[in-house]
């Protein structure tokens, strides 16, 4: 009974030590950097499933070290196993079972299928707004950035290397292909890619004959010199030039944003 308490006594020690952990981590961020809505809603559900999790990880931990050090064989048993050993305990693993499966339970309910739901409701939504639509081509091993709403068929910057620029408190709608221009012997001659912008907190496949869909919310005005989580970056291992497949980012003003889209229009000679 006095190894109960003990352990319990300890159980909850460590529980609130480690919630204390996980709210120091959550307060600095978990994805280190954020810049969409989409990307602090997923730094909220990572942040709920580790303060639900911290009791069941103290729990585990400790009784590892809790029964290493205290039911360990001593040389004065005499024997090659502590006296304290036991084959099975019924009632701790029916508890254990329940608890995981109820755990198992709940975050199929939340965050999984509720972020889902959010983020469908929130899909559904966009196709009654005005989105700003910015289409994302990629091949082995750059990316293309077009804006139909204006006019601008390749965004670059001033020395002619790919840069995606976007209004800060927009809805973002990207549409992502894949195609290698430089190979037109087949309909869909590209490989799979994966755009992934760190700071947002999303990622998609690019598939060949294929096209999808993401959206993303800005939030904050921020760069590629700010912080380098602003960035695209393909994460589908696409051939030797994969590693060096980035494209800077800058989310802007409404002003800078216009600024921006009148000097690639000037560079295109519209």
């Amino acid at each position: 009974m006095i190894d109960l308490v003990v352990f319990t006594v300890l159980w909850v020690s460590v529980s609130l030590l480690f919630e204390w952990i996980f709210h120091t981590l959550v307060h600095y961020g978990v994805y280190y950097y954020t810049a969409t809505t989409q990307a602090v809603d997923g730094e909220h559900a990572v942040a709920f499933i580790l303060y639900v999790l911290a009791p069941v990880i103290a729990f585990v931990v400790l009784m590892l070290v809790y029964d290493l050090i205290r039911f360990r064989a001593r040389k004065s048993d005499g024997v090659l196993r502590s006296r304290h050993q036991f084959r099975t305990n019924k009632l701790f693993i029916g508890i254990w079972v329940l608890i995981s499966i109820g755990l198992n339970l709940l975050f199929f309910v939340h965050p999984s299928a509720s972020a889902l739901e959010q983020m469908f409701n929130s899909e559904q939504a966009r196709l009654n707004r005005q989105d700003l639509e910015v289409d994302v081509v990629a091949r082995q091993w750059q990316w293309f950035f077009s804006y139909p709403q204006y006019g601008i068929d390749d965004a670059q910057d001033a020395n002619g290397n790919s840069i995606l620029y976007l209004p800060v408190n927009r809805n973002i709608k990207f549409v992502l292909r894949s195609y290698d221009p430089f190979h037109t012997y087949a309909p869909y001659s590209g490989v799979i890619h994966g755009f992934w912008i760190p700071a947002f907190g999303l990622k998609q496949d690019i598939i060949p004959g294929e096209t999808r869909y993401m959206y993303v919310h800005t939030s904050k005005v921020t760069s590629y010199n700010v912080n380098p989580m602003v960035r695209v970056q393909c994460t589908e291992v696409c051939g030797p030039g994969h590693p060096f497949m980035v494209a800077p980012v800058n989310v802007v003003s409404g002003n800078d944003f216009q600024q921006w889209v009148n000097q690639q229009k000037k560079m295109e000679g519209q």
